[in-house]
């Protein structure tokens, strides 16, 4: 766009630059029922102004709007008609299609400036009222900046810049645009984390076309830019912003390193060591970031090491309780610097087990249930984690596994189950794994009285089928020796001879002295038992049974 030169509108130098007066309306001999608001230029397109008017007479509306704009008693434009705008109601505005120019742009206005506006309005019922000095028109440039550039990309090497655009004045009507030379226009420097320095506004001078380049910055972290201007003189008012966020030519490392551990329990330090290379070449003095991680990334628990004059690099991490991570990464930390390594490294959270209830049953079978989480965090949610069931003698010594389960994923539950026995020492346990800690439930007694009923005796032998048979013996409980078992109910059952089920015969009790006696009918070949089914203290009995021939 070729360079304009700009008439300064003298007439209306008296009006105020910061404040558009707007005159009062001229009193009529007689008060008329039409009204006039005050006369605003639109900020975007000062080509145009806007103006409410209203009737107060019954039925009636207004039918037209005209403007007559002016420097002191000279009428440099006239608007025949304000089109109305659907909203809001009553509020009339220039049509785009009259808008006011320049006169070297096709128009009327002879020269930049502020001119007064005087609005005539008329009513369906024929009243009408003038209003001088309705408003002010503010036909000045609205100043603009072109898109804004760095004029380097800056590097390791070179981190010094400068943001360059161009100032103009965007011309109401027609919208060319034109050069504001002579204008200081601020640039500031706005770093994402305030870091390494606070923002930093530096200022320059606008040439004779408009351009204009900042001082010169310093980049040694990502930020943005921002330039500023703003005027309000005779020939431009507004204010003009612009943003860049520059990007950077990256130095590219390849870094290698390795972990002296493949797993690290909470509390134990891992040391990493690696080198910095830059095309085959050592990278001394430069920062890495080296830290625990999840997924190739690394998190906020580690240590940042500068590289010695070959290139290499040590980092000694800590396992941090409560935190369950996999890996180790090391990242390049100086800004301009790009490179990137990680490794496996096991890093289990510490665990716990929780709400333990053992049981032993009668029938000599162990149930064992309770609730396995992360000691430090109780919604972790896991794929489902090994325990185990440990039984010992005598509590301390010689534990053995007897039963192996998994605590399930959401609510961390688990249920142990083992065959027969006596009774016990048992404890859950969680064997060390690359993701929890080893952990132990309390260490609990399971006991219970043994009983036996010996001397078991069916008679006769042989038997007529469908004689009786009688069957005795004594029930025992071992406390402190085998000793008679008195008063205790105990059954009779039979199992036929080729089958696998035994059926119950009679039940009954025991004597003062432990002795059963209990009677069934004789129907096949087939065993007899007496047997007593435990309470609360005590197991289930043994017994060997008695055949019995029918014939």
């Amino acid at each position: 766009m070729p360079k304009r030169t700009l008439t300064l509108l003298t007439a209306v130098a008296a009006l105020s630059v910061s404040v558009l007066p707007i005159a009062p309306a001229a009193f009529a001999e007689e008060a008329s029922p039409v009204g006039i608001g005050p006369a605003g230029t639109l900020d975007t397109e000062r080509g145009l102004f806007a103006v409410t008017a209203w009737t107060d007479t019954a039925g009636a509306d207004i039918v037209s709007v005209s403007a007559k704009v002016r420097s002191g008693q000279t009428v440099v434009a006239e608007v025949p008609s304000l089109t109305e705008l659907s909203w809001p109601k009553g509020r009339f505005q220039v049509p785009e299609s009259a808008v006011l120019k320049l006169a070297e742009d096709g128009g009327t206005v002879p020269a930049i400036g502020r001119y007064s506006i005087d609005v005539t309005a008329t009513d369906s019922k024929g009243g009408t009222t003038t209003r001088q000095d309705a408003g002010v028109l503010d036909f000045t440039l609205r100043p603009q900046f072109t898109e804004m550039h760095p004029d380097a990309q800056t590097s390791r090497e070179d981190r010094s810049l400068r943001m360059t655009t161009r100032l103009v004045g965007v011309q109401p009507g027609s919208g060319d645009t034109v050069p504001l030379a002579g204008r200081e226009v601020s640039f500031t420097r706005k770093y994402d984390n305030a870091k390494p320095e606070r923002d930093t506004t530096l200022n320059a001078v606008t040439g004779d076309t408009g351009e204009v380049a900042s001082p010169e910055f310093g980049m040694e972290n990502w930020a943005s830019f921002e330039a500023r201007y703003t005027e309000d003189s005779e020939v431009a008012r507004g204010s003009a912003y612009e943003y860049e966020r520059p990007s950077i030519t990256p130095y590219k490392v390849e870094l290698t390193a390795q972990a002296d551990k493949t797993r690290a329990l909470p509390g134990e330090t891992v040391t990493v060591t690696g080198r910095a290379t830059h095309e085959g070449a050592a990278v001394p003095g430069t920062s890495v970031r080296v830290s625990l991680g999840s997924d190739g990334r690394g998190t906020a628990w580690g240590e940042t090491v500068t590289t010695d004059a070959d290139g290499r690099f040590t980092a000694k991490l800590t396992g941090t309780p409560g935190i369950r991570l996999s890996g180790w990464v090391a990242e390049a930390a100086e800004f301009y610097v790009t490179g990137h390594v990680s490794g496996p490294l096991a890093l289990p959270a510490e665990s716990r087990i929780d709400k333990v209830v053992s049981k032993l049953a009668a029938d000599g079978k162990v149930t064992v249930t309770g609730t396995f989480r992360n000691t430090y965090d109780r919604e972790d949610r896991f794929d489902y984690e090994p325990v185990q069931l440990d039984f010992s003698a005598d509590g301390r010594t010689g534990w053995k596994k007897v039963a192996v389960t998994k605590a399930s994923y959401y609510y961390q539950a688990f249920t142990l189950n083992t065959g027969t026995t006596t009774g016990g020492y048992y404890r859950v346990h969680h064997v060390l794994s690359d993701n929890f800690t080893e952990s132990f439930g309390p260490v609990v007694r399971l006991s219970r009285t043994q009983t036996r009923v010996v001397s078991v005796n069916a008679s006769p032998e042989p038997v007529a089928k469908g004689a009786t048979v009688t069957v005795t013996g004594v029930l025992q409980q071992n406390a402190g020796g085998w000793k008679a078992y008195a008063s205790q109910p105990v059954k009779l059952y039979f199992l036929a001879k080729g089958y696998k089920t035994w059926s119950l015969v009679a039940s009954g009790k025991t004597d003062s002295k432990g002795r059963a006696k209990l009677k069934g009918t004789a129907g096949k070949d087939g065993s007899w038992v007496i047997r007593y089914a435990g309470d609360t203290a005590h197991f289930n009995s043994t017994a060997v049974a008695d055949f019995v021939d029918v014939r």
